[in-house]
C-alpha cells in the first residue's frame, strides 16, 4: 500500500510541474503578443511619416497645383510647421518636410490626397 501510495504522489507531482510549465509559457506568449503589437504600431507610424513625409517634399519642389495621393488604412495625423506626426494604434512617429509648411489634422483611412497650394502642402481626405 506505501508503495501505491509514493507512485500517486509522484504522478501528482509531476502533473503539478507540467501544469506550472504551462502556465509559465501562456503568460510569456501573452506578454511577447503584446509588446509585438507595440513594435508593429511604432514601425507603422514611422513609415506612414516617413512615405507622406517623402510625397509631401516631391510637390513642394514641383510647385503650386501639383498633387499626390496615398493609401493608408486608420490612421491620425497632426502637423504644426513643417513636421508631420502620425498616430497609429498608440504609437507615434515625425517626420519633417524640407521647405513647405504643412496643412493638416484628422484621422485617415483610405486614400488621401497630399497636394500643393500655394506653396503649402494640404494633405486632406481624397
Amino acid at each position: 500500500m506505501n508503495m501505491r501510495g509514493q507512485v500517486t504522489a509522484e504522478y501528482l507531482l509531476l502533473v503539478a510541474l507540467g501544469i506550472s510549465l504551462l502556465a509559465v509559457s501562456l503568460v510569456a506568449l501573452t506578454s511577447i503578443k503584446g509588446a509585438e503589437a507595440q513594435v508593429y504600431a511604432r514601425e507603422k507610424a514611422r513609415i506612414i511619416a516617413g512615405d507622406v513625409s517623402s510625397i509631401g517634399n516631391e510637390i513642394c519642389a514641383l510647385g503650386d497645383g501639383n498633387s499626390r495621393a496615398y493609401s493608408l488604412e486608420n490612421a491620425e495625423l497632426g502637423c504644426v510647421g513643417k513636421t508631420i506626426t502620425v498616430f497609429v494604434s498608440g504609437a507615434s512617429a515625425n517626420s519633417t518636410i524640407s521647405d513647405c509648411e504643412i496643412e493638416c489634422g484628422g484621422e485617415y483611412s483610405g486614400e488621401i490626397r497630399i497636394r500643393n497650394s500655394h506653396g503649402n502642402v494640404v494633405i486632406g481626405a481624397g
